[in-house]
């Protein structure tokens, strides 16, 4: 399958629904406002049942059933390709390649490689390449900067770089620590 060019929204739906058969309203659960991915990035269900239709004409989705529902008609229920269970997997260890996609695109592959329960080591391990060269571009634009707003700017970026490495060096190190059991 080739490299898909996918919304954050569709790739969300995608990586959930590549997990197990889904249907749209288990979906939209985990993507409101305050749920597990929507404390992060909320989908709104509309945006949810808009996804699942675009994932379907693309084929990387396809009906495999109904489930009643509590109140209201039958959902139908999804299953990802094999395929594109394949491309979720690529995606969610590929580092994004701009700095703005850390904070939405890159925490959510990392709450669905947890949702997964895979480690975030490797995929840490390649962003920081990626900010390491994002950096080096930075710096060198800013030695080259002519004006004092071009050099405020790169400087500004470059702090941006530098909460990225935090954020990194953080989910490295809650990785690490033993998760703590209560009761």
């Amino acid at each position: 399958m080739k490299e898909l060019d996918l919304p954050l929204a569709e790739w969300i739906v995608l990586a959930l629904i590549a997990e197990g058969p889904s249907h749209g309203f288990a979906i939209a659960t985990l993507t409101a406002e305050g749920a597990e991915i929507g404390e992060f990035w909320y989908i709104s269900r509309p945006m949810v049942y808009r996804s699942i239709t675009r994932l379907v004409e693309r084929g990387l989705i396809t009906p495999v059933g109904t489930e009643d529902g509590n109140r209201g008609p039958q959902r139908v229920v999804y299953a990802a390709t094999r395929a594109a269970k394949t491309t979720v997997t690529r995606w969610l260890a590929e580092p994004v390649t701009q700095l703005f996609d850390v904070r939405a695109d890159l925490t959510c592959k990392l709450l669905l490689l947890q949702r997964r329960g895979a480690g975030p080591a490797r995929l840490v391990e390649r962003q920081r390449v990626v900010i390491d060269e994002i950096e080096e571009s930075l710096r060198a634009k800013e030695e080259g900067a002519g004006d004092h707003l071009a050099r405020a700017i790169y400087a500004w970026r470059l702090e941006h770089v530098r909460a990225a490495r935090r954020f990194l060096d953080a989910v490295e190190v809650d990785a690490a620590q033993p998760a703590v059991r209560t009761g």
